[in-house]
């Protein structure tokens, strides 16, 4: 019991002790500081809006393909007796040389025939003038010969009367006279119906000049030539095979021109054309497609560290969208695909080979472009006076490949943000970073360098 208490006593100098503590500590304790409340400022990469000189372009991909192909399709049949002794697949061959030729035997028997035929035409179309100016010498005899008939006859009818002579001697000479105007008239109708025998023959004629005709051009449709400057793509027949009329012998490509179809989305092609120029469809043939929409075009082939370039022209539009794409073709021509070859450096634009295409509309000035990345639907976010976010809504005039170009909602040297803000909020304050390599990217770009 007494040890109990002992330790009752002994607690309570250990809390008086803690007091003491805790009230020293209050005395001595300093008053709180109030921390002043400072705004985080978000580095941004910005670029000053330019004003400058657009040249519009963009690019495309397509194959390459000859402006002119000549499927040579056997006119008359036969079969082939001599062939082109570089008539390979690939060979290049000139203008006017023989490719193959066709037996021309039958042909040239044809010739002969007609010739012969009208031989014997110009023989009886002689002969019926001979007898024409045999008949009409005649007729003249004839006609004099009646002459002296009628006038016995009349001799005759006057002795009747006078009882001269009896009624059949004057009967006898009727006859006579009748018979002589029979021959006169057999005569006249002869020499009316030579005309016609003429318009016959002359017509007969006119049907053997066109077989005589005919058989020549098929004589000339033996010989196959090369109708311009071109590469071989196919060969179907060989040599002493027999071709019908109707066959394909020989596919050639011509190597004066090539064309490369890319298709474009019309809203982009659009973008490139700035020109009023009205063409008329009677016009079309006069008129060169490129310059008048005011485009121009090169084509471009990237072959190991080279890149290759060709200057090119827009030849044409294709007749129609394509449905599935909404895409328009457009047919680029380059002159000459085969000049300036160097092995290994610079290939021809051969069939098939898959190239770039650069598409260029005519130069703008003074407009204020900027990059696609700092667009945000119709908005861009501009940094104020003040350093702060501010969000703009903008018109887009027109989309080159990686810019856009502003035509208003913005000025010129406007701070534009470029980074990719996660969280954009009107007002915050900004920190921004000029990045001189995208604008100088971005100046590259629309000056089509």
């Amino acid at each position: 019991m007494p040890s109990s208490r002992l330790k009752k006593l002994l607690i309570i100098p250990a809390i008086l002790i803690g007091i003491a503590v805790f009230m020293l500590l209050v005395k001595n304790s300093s008053k709180p500081v109030r921390m002043a409340v400072t705004e985080k400022m978000t580095a941004v990469r910005v670029i000053s809006v330019p004003e400058t000189t657009v040249a519009p372009q963009l690019m495309a991909t397509g194959n390459v393909q000859p402006s002119r192909v000549w499927n040579s399709m056997a006119q008359v049949s036969g079969k082939i007796i001599t062939l082109h002794p570089r008539l390979k697949q690939g060979a290049l061959i000139r203008e006017g040389e023989t490719l193959l030729q066709i037996d021309p035997r039958d042909y040239e028997l044809a010739i002969n025939q007609a010739e012969t035929g009208l031989e014997a035409i110009r023989v009886q179309q002689a002969q019926i003038d001979v007898q024409e100016a045999n008949a009409k010498a005649l007729l003249k005899i004839e006609q004099q010969s009646l002459e002296l008939a009628e006038g016995e006859l009349q001799r005759k009818q006057k002795m009747l009367k006078q009882n001269s002579i009896s009624q059949s001697d004057y009967g006898k000479e009727q006859r006579s006279l009748l018979t002589q105007q029979k021959s006169v008239q057999s005569l006249v109708n002869s020499i009316k119906l030579y005309p016609i025998d003429r318009r016959r023959l002359a017509t007969e004629l006119e049907k053997q000049q066109a077989q005589l005709a005919d058989a020549k051009l098929n004589l000339e449709r033996t010989t196959i030539l090369m109708p311009f400057n071109g590469r071989i793509a196919e060969i179907k027949v060989e040599l002493q095979q027999f071709v019908g009329q109707g066959s394909l012998m020989v596919v050639a490509d011509g190597i004066a021109k090539a064309e490369v179809a890319v298709q474009i989305p019309m809203e982009r092609l659009g973008n490139l054309i700035h020109s009023e120029a009205v063409i008329n469809p009677a016009e079309v043939e006069n008129v060169e497609l490129g310059k008048r929409l005011g485009l121009s075009a090169r084509v471009q082939l990237q072959q190991n560290q080279y890149l290759i370039e060709w200057d090119a022209k827009v030849a044409r539009l294709s007749d129609a969208l394509d449905p599935r794409t909404r895409t328009v073709g457009v047919i680029i021509e380059v002159d000459n695909p085969y000049v300036r070859v160097q092995p290994g450096r610079r290939p021809p634009l051969v069939k098939g080979l898959f190239v770039d295409v650069i598409l260029s509309g005519q130069p703008q000035k003074n407009r204020m472009v900027i990059p696609l990345s700092a667009l945000h639907g119709q908005q861009v976010y501009v940094v104020n006076q003040e350093q702060r976010l501010e969000q703009r809504t903008v018109t887009i005039s027109s989309k080159g490949a990686d810019y856009a170009i502003i035509s208003s909602g913005l000025q010129p040297g406007e701070q534009v943000v470029i980074s990719d803000l996660i969280s954009a909020v009107e007002g915050m304050l900004l920190k921004p970073v000029a990045d001189d390599a995208t604008l100088k990217q971005l100046l590259s770009s629309i000056h089509g360098e």
